[in-house]
């Protein structure tokens, strides 16, 4: 009983703020470069482009009272049609570090609900998993052993400000000033989606920070 006095007297003092919005770090990898001339936009646009990772760090913030901060999150989006046409019908899979918990995973579920809508389509399944993201500002990372891996870094140069003509499609979810970034690696591999694949060496990514500045409430 002595051993739970410490923490009980830090909830006491320091309680969740419930009006806290959620916010942290975010990166997105689709099957697709961001950057497309004529010939290669033609071809991503029919072709690729059918699969999107997104991953976020939760810093801070509450859905319901259920405080965020240390959280991870992975949402892994297919479709039958590249992920810029709005009437691609899409399937997702999110999984959620296995040390969050049970709250905590349905709040984040709740809050990506709101967030982003139609464009995560159908979820198939939550899963608790043992999941690293780390998302800095000038690189990330986001694995789960045997199911995906995502490396990579922003484009030094910040091309992405340098040409927004050449950039064709924007993230899916909401993130603050995105900056472009090289994945050196991007891979899946979990075979429930009936595909895999593996695009490195491709500026097909975005990162940045998230805030979500009106959590959900259920």
């Amino acid at each position: 009983m002595s051993a739970l006095l410490p923490a009980l007297f830090f909830l006491a003092s320091n309680p969740v703020d419930a009006s806290a919005a959620p916010h942290g770090r975010y990166v997105e990898a689709r099957t697709a470069s961001v950057f497309a001339g004529a010939c290669h936009f033609g071809g991503e646009r029919t072709t690729a482009g059918r699969e999107a990772l997104l991953a976020w760090r939760f810093e801070g913030g509450a859905v319901d009272g259920v405080e965020l901060a240390g959280v991870e999150a992975v949402l892994v989006v297919v479709a039958d049609a590249n992920l810029a046409e709005a009437t691609a019908t899409r399937t997702s899979v999110l999984y959620v570090d296995e040390d969050a918990s049970a709250a905590q995973r349905a709040a984040v579920e709740n809050v990506l609900e709101r967030e982003l809508g139609a464009a995560r389509g159908r979820v198939d399944a939550v899963l608790s998993v043992p999941l690293e993201v780390v998302i800095a500002p000038d690189d990330y990372s986001a694995a789960a052993p045997g199911r995906f891996t995502l490396r990579g870094g922003t484009l030094p140069d910040r091309a992405c400000c340098k040409m927004p003509f050449h950039v064709w499609y924007a993230p899916l979810a909401p993130v603050e000033a995105p900056i472009v970034g090289l994945n050196t690696a991007f891979e899946f591999t979990d075979a429930r989606f009936g595909r895999v694949w593996s695009r490195p060496d491709e500026n097909a990514s975005f990162t940045g920070a998230f805030r979500f500045e009106h959590p959900v409430a259920r």
